[in-house]
């Protein structure tokens, strides 16, 4: 305590105040500043991916088909031969010394990747080439190609020059007693909220590994508050053809959202998750204020001070290159092995429609009109995020597709994008996890969400 409040009494240069500020100005404007532009809302760093994207375009499926076939090529050639170049690297060991799933789902991304750069002729192989599952896959590889390339240069202005330390300090307060989280992580919720859940995701992996974040914490704002962005919670409500009632769409599923995460994170899976930080590292995050000590001045000063350890531009690029490299090799092959299974079993077979048998009875329950035909889209958001509109976009009642809407944008978890991501990811999460999740958030939202619909009148 007494080493603490020692800390109330530093003195920094207008060098040091620069360092924190400039930086931390540079990586909120990226991440937190909504830009309004034709009717929609997105932030800086959406715009500049966006542009990115569309550079990259022509040769960007090549790309990434590069890098699963390399990436698969060489875990096969370090299983056998085990390279000295490998092995005794610390950046390349990691990433091809997997064990058993991790190298099914890298065989299984080389079989995918062959067919779909060959196009074979046949009723299976068309399963893999359509559209609407390997086509879909890549271009959600492509997307997030482009997003982790963009976002593993610019994060460190957000996460290592001390806003989050201020943002903890001063939000702590209430992220705690709320959801048990620490305040730094309200960057994580406004970057997910506002732009998108990839860069939020990748803002957790990267604060976990760096010790900031234990194992439980790490689990629930990766899978409670990557949530997808405000533009695509308005194309939802358009596909679903009600998109003239979407202020009201969005703030029911905001309160829904926010109740129902204060309820799962005091409950398995995500209230056992241990306090563990990443290889046992030492936790990084305190955002406890001396008594008598002003809450903002405190904040100030711990930011200060971990600006004075923030790298250089050239430690960022080489920083983010070993990042990128590290997750696009590690995780590439895992998402797209994932998306085009999650996908050909919701595209070829009735498996969804199964599950979602008892989600009728639910829906029934709870009176929602057209309950049998709505429950499939209960269900198959655990394969990809977009295909509930597709499947209640025919459903006649207003109101029913008004439910169906919010529950997909809250059920978070999906396999073909995000669940796939987590799977690959260190945050210790599998599958069991995310099904159960899933689950979990379908039948604690839905009453919540046909509550705050009658209350507000919707039929």
């Amino acid at each position: 305590m007494e080493a603490r409040k020692k800390e109330t009494n530093l003195k920094f240069t207008q060098k040091d105040y620069m360092k924190f500020l400039i930086p931390s100005i540079i990586g909120v404007f990226l991440f937190l500043f909504p830009i309004f532009k034709d009717g929609a809302v997105n932030i800086p760093l959406g715009y500049i991916i966006d542009f990115v994207k569309g550079v990259c375009k022509p040769f960007g499926f090549n790309v990434v088909y590069g890098v699963i076939i390399i990436s698969g090529i060489t875990a096969i050639i370090y299983k056998v031969l085990k390279p000295k170049f490998i092995e005794e690297s610390s950046l390349l060991k990691p990433i091809f010394d997997i064990g058993p799933v991790s190298f099914t789902l890298r065989m299984l991304s080389l079989v995918f990747v062959t067919i779909l750069i060959m196009k074979p002729e046949g009723k299976y192989f068309d399963m893999i080439t359509s559209g609407n599952t390997g086509g879909l896959s890549m271009d959600l590889m492509f997307t997030i190609f482009v997003t982790f390339f963009i976002t593993c240069y610019t994060i460190p202005l957000i996460s290592d020059y001390g806003i989050m330390n201020f943002t903890g300090t001063v939000f702590r307060s209430f992220t705690y007693p709320l959801f048990r989280l620490p305040g730094r992580s309200t960057v994580d919720l406004v970057t997910s909220w506002v732009g998108g859940n990839s860069t939020g995701i990748l803002i957790t992996i990267r604060q976990y590994v760096g010790g900031f974040y234990n194992a439980r914490e790490a689990a629930v704002i990766s899978t409670m508050f990557s949530v997808v962005s405000l533009p695509f919670c308005l194309v939802i409500a358009n596909t679903l053809n009600v998109g003239d009632r979407f202020l009201l769409f969005y703030s029911i599923l905001v309160i829904a959202g926010i109740i129902s995460t204060i309820i799962m994170v005091r409950i398995p899976p995500l209230s056992i998750f241990d306090d563990k930080t990443y290889n046992d590292q030492e936790y990084k995050t305190d955002e406890d204020v001396p008594e008598n000590e002003n809450k903002y001045r405190w904040a100030l000063n711990q930011s200060v001070k971990e600006a004075q350890n923030g790298g250089t531009l050239m430690d960022i690029i080489k920083n983010g290159t070993k990042i990128y490299i590290d997750l696009f090799f590690s995780l590439a092959p895992t998402i797209l092995s994932i998306a085009v299974i999650a996908l050909v079993l919701s595209e070829y077979t009735p498996i969804f429609t199964w599950l979602s048998y008892p989600m009728g009875h639910y829906l029934n329950v709870l009176g929602v009109p057209e309950a049998f035909e709505a429950a499939p889209a209960t269900i198959i958001g655990f394969a990809d995020m977009f295909l509930p509109a597709i499947v209640a976009s025919s459903i006649v009642s207003y109101k029913t597709r008004f439910i169906i809407g919010i529950l997909s944008l809250l059920q978070i978890i999906y396999l073909s994008e995000m669940g796939a991501v987590l799977i690959g990811s260190k945050i210790p999460l599998n599958i069991k996890h995310l099904g159960l999740l899933f689950i979990e958030k379908t039948v604690i939202t839905l009453p919540l969400i046909v509550l705050f619909t009658n209350l507000f009148g919707i039929n």
